[in-house]
């Protein structure tokens, strides 16, 4: 009898006590598992936050090359439209030649007979530039007047005989005569004011063009810029004579030869 009640009695302790062990066990266990599903909570809120970062990132790379390759495709574009234009600006220009060759020139060559015809000029004092398809030919003053005067001095001959010459052999060409003034004011009774000097001074040369030289007076225009176009500042002498010139405009007319070469 005593034998059962020891046995149950210890059956009983052990049981408690095993009970008291896995309860304990298992609110630790259930802590764990709450913490797990916090630290899981917080790892998927971060997670999402870093999606949603990434996203807006991607967004914003993918803005970016969308951009870059509409400007790539834009600059494309016009690197094509430019090589287009280059292209047929190029044909133009070997149209344009082609024309002058069967006229037996070009235009280099144009301006440089021009420019080498022209070179005695220097000598005396003449400038001689070219400018987009222009000649200019600058004669001073004492190259062909007197002071103050429209009348064409004796040795006026040496400048214009040999410039008739050049534009002579080039029929095509148009001539402009400028006349130009320094700012001192004349007024007398043979002209009213500087204007009338500077355009006088360019009927002068028209006429002796005409006249002695020959040159078609359809290719002529005279004209006055009185002391409104100076090269040289009018404060010193020098600079005053600098700026009392005639100033030949030859122009090449090579628009009538470009018209003429795109009809080809």
């Amino acid at each position: 009898m005593k034998t059962v009640l020891s046995t149950t009695l210890i059956t009983v302790l052990s049981l408690s006590l095993f009970s008291c062990v896995s309860s304990k066990k298992f609110k630790e266990s259930e802590a764990q598992v709450q913490q797990l599903q916090s630290d899981l909570g917080s790892c998927k809120t971060n997670l999402q936050t870093e999606i949603a970062n990434w996203t807006a990132k991607n967004g914003d790379l993918t803005k970016q090359v969308n951009d870059l390759t509409s400007q790539n495709t834009s600059l494309t574009k016009d690197a094509d439209a430019y090589k287009r234009l280059r292209k047929e600006h190029q044909e133009e220009i070997d149209r344009l030649n082609a024309t002058l060759a069967e006229h037996g020139t070009s235009i280099d060559e144009v301006q440089h007979k021009m420019v080498e015809g022209f070179s005695a000029l220097l000598d005396s004092g003449a400038t001689i530039t070219v400018q987009n398809g222009f000649l200019y030919v600058d004669l001073p003053e004492k190259m062909l007047f007197k002071e103050g005067s429209s009348v064409l001095s004796k040795n006026s001959g040496k400048a214009l005989s040999p410039l008739a010459s050049v534009l002579n052999n080039y029929p095509r060409v148009q001539i402009y005569v400028i006349g130009h003034t320094d700012t001192l004011t004349i007024h007398n009774a043979f002209f009213k004011d500087n204007w009338s000097l500077s355009t006088e001074r360019a009927n002068s040369v028209v006429r002796i063009l005409r006249d002695i030289y020959k040159v078609d007076p359809a290719r002529l225009l005279a004209a006055g810029r009185s002391k409104y176009s100076p090269i040289e500042p009018n404060d010193t002498k020098e600079g005053r004579a600098a700026n009392r010139r005639i100033q030949i405009i030859i122009d090449l007319n090579l628009r009538a030869i470009w018209f003429e070469s795109k009809m080809h």
